[in-house]
């Protein structure tokens, strides 16, 4: 009898596995919320809070979109760059460079929820630390694993790999 294990039936099974930590993360910043941790390192007078609100809030909003360009950029990457060695699985290939970019955008969007939890940590009010997360919640949302990207990436290097060897 074959045994087959599981992140071969399913090729996407590390970048959900990578998305699933990120959503358990955002909601062990949130769980903690309630549990009334209040812990200041120093006070921060309330404009220091709002400096440091506002910086969070500017770079969640501009970290949104320039993931989307990395995103994008990565799986163009992914379906254009040729093996760096002749390589006859080209779906474990593909899965190592959709994974990466799962990473990348998965990882942006932990940042964006650390705003949150970092602004709650400091001292300022547990909304900061909703919206930041929800924001986060969202990123991990739009760039979630889809078997269409990863897909593509696949069906690119075949004809890459076909290109070749017909050369």
């Amino acid at each position: 009898m074959k045994s087959t294990s599981f992140s071969r039936q399913h090729p996407l099974f590390f970048a959900w596995l990578i998305t699933s930590n990120v959503v358990i993360l955002l909601c062990i910043s949130l769980f903690l919320s309630q549990k009334n941790i209040h812990w200041q390192h120093q006070p921060f007078s309330t404009a220091d809070l709002i400096l440091g609100r506002t910086g969070c809030y500017i770079s969640a909003i501009l970290l949104l979109p320039i993931t989307n360009l990395l995103r994008y950029i990565f799986l163009r990457l992914n379906q254009t760059m040729p093996p760096l060695k002749s390589t006859q699985n080209l779906s474990r290939l593909a899965r190592a460079r959709y994974t990466l970019t799962v990473t990348v955008s998965q990882s942006i969007m932990v940042l964006i929820g650390g705003f949150g939890a970092i602004m709650f940590l400091l001292g300022d009010s547990v909304n900061t630390l909703y919206i930041l997360t929800s924001v986060a919640g969202l990123g991990v949302f739009l760039y979630r694993p889809q078997i269409t990207e990863y897909q593509n990436i696949i069906d690119a290097l075949t004809q890459l790999e076909t290109q070749n060897e017909s050369k």
